[in-house]
């Protein structure tokens, strides 16, 4: 039997995303401060996003096999002892391999939580569970970069991630007893057929292998198909995508960076990132209510150029000045792309997506999906070190604003057949 009001559970996401949510920020400006560049920074996240792919492929799979509760302690465990151990990190490659093996470990709980809400409610109840986790999460985020910001005037970052995780263990050790027994056993393939489960999913974990693809599943991306209407609906429709995740890696791997060597102090650039994030948790909001009213496409497109023109300006900015006037235009820019524009993107998109695996073979959609948007975050992340380090952050930060304006006139051409 479902037991729908027995969700206690729920509010473990809160500590839980509180201290992995603050890390990739924190990793960046701990490569910095021993002395790293961009290129070391991109590393490390291009090493975390490459690791995204055959830790969802594993997990995920594993989550059709394992009982729930299991696998989601065992997430926990893999997360809190490399947290706790990076005091004795002492150079930049531990770092970025103990990065790497933090996102690895964390992957394995993104299914099998989704897969807990779908097993404690009946199905009419699942928008309103799954609601309430994103809420959660959002906040477990937020509480840790808030937390962070002020803890990172007082101890070294290492200390912080130490802290962050035995509050990880703690979480554990609250898991054993609050965490439900699996009640009955639901594949991976239920969360597509549920609007909310899915985008809800997909936010947390944009990487979903029912099955792997082969080479012919990427047929759809031919020259050929990509000019002939109405077939080149699906091909460009995955191609703007692919063009926000190269854009999103190139400017997101070393925007906290850039605040940093421009001029702000550690507390600020996590303040920055703060902003950023309250206005992503506000975005979601206002998305939902849009995607009732408005057409997907034209909501992408919009959001893409607010988010292109966003990172243009930032970039403008940082090729031009130093300290006070980055802080401004990053608390003024940075939540309207990372916060806003993202939050309705994401949301129209993921539809999108959604209306295409929910109508046809869904394994190897969500399977070609997941494969473009691993590939599109490593390539844009690896570049992003490359661009920053021999030429400038601004000039980093223009380049995928333009990505952006690019991928923003596919949506406007996109017609469905």
């Amino acid at each position: 039997m479902i037991k729908y009001k027995d969700t206690r559970w729920m509010y473990l996401v809160i500590p839980y995303n509180t201290s992995i949510g603050p890390l990739s920020t924190l990793v960046t400006l701990q490569i910095l401060s021993l002395g790293g560049n961009a290129i070391d920074v991109a590393y490390a996240i291009s090493l975390s996003n490459a690791v995204l792919i055959p830790a969802s492929i594993i997990w995920g799979f594993l989550a059709d096999k394992m009982d729930r509760k299991k696998q989601i302690l065992l997430s926990l465990a893999g997360v809190s002892i490399p947290l706790i151990v990076m005091p004795f990190m002492k150079s930049i490659s531990l770092i970025t391999l103990n990065y790497a093996l933090i996102t690895f470990m964390s992957t394995a709980s993104t299914t099998p939580f989704n897969l807990l809400i779908m097993e404690s409610a009946e199905k009419k109840h699942w928008g309103s569970l799954f609601s309430r986790f994103s809420l959660f999460s959002s906040i477990g985020v937020l509480l840790g970069l808030v937390v962070s910001t002020f803890l990172v005037i007082l101890l070294r970052i290492d200390q912080i991630e130490e802290i962050l995780g035995f509050s990880v263990l703690a979480t554990l050790i609250a898991s054993v007893k609050i965490l439900p027994k699996p009640i009955i056993t639901f594949e991976r393939a239920a969360i597509i057929h549920n609007k909310e489960s899915f985008l809800t999913r997909m936010r947390h974990l944009p990487m979903m292998f029912l099955h792997l693809p082969n080479i012919h599943h990427f047929k759809m991306f031919s020259v050929s198909r990509l000019f002939r209407k109405p077939i080149n609906y699906i091909p460009l429709l995955y191609l703007g995508i692919v063009l926000f995740y190269i854009s999103s890696g190139i400017f997101n791997t070393v925007y906290p960076a850039g605040l940093y060597v421009k001029g702000l102090n550690k507390s600020e650039v996590l303040a920055v990132i703060s902003v950023g994030m309250i206005f992503q948790i506000l975005g979601f909001r206002i998305s939902s209510t849009l995607l009732e009213n408005k057409d997907e496409k034209g909501l992408a497109y919009i959001s893409l150029i607010l988010r292109g023109v966003s990172y243009v300006l930032l970039g403008i900015f940082a090729q031009l000045f130093l300290g006070i006037p980055i802080l401004i235009s990053g608390l003024i820019f940075y939540p309207l792309a990372a916060g806003i524009a993202y939050a309705v993107f994401y949301s129209s998109s993921t539809t999108l997506i959604f209306k295409i695996v929910g109508e046809r073979r869904q394994g190897t959609g969500l399977g070609v999906y997941s494969t473009v948007v691993g590939i599109s975050l490593f390539v844009g992340s690896l570049l992003s070190g490359y661009i920053t380090h021999y030429i400038s952050y601004g000039i980093d930060f223009i380049v995928a604003g333009i990505i952006l304006l690019i991928a923003s006139w596919i949506f406007r051409y996109l017609e469905e057949g």
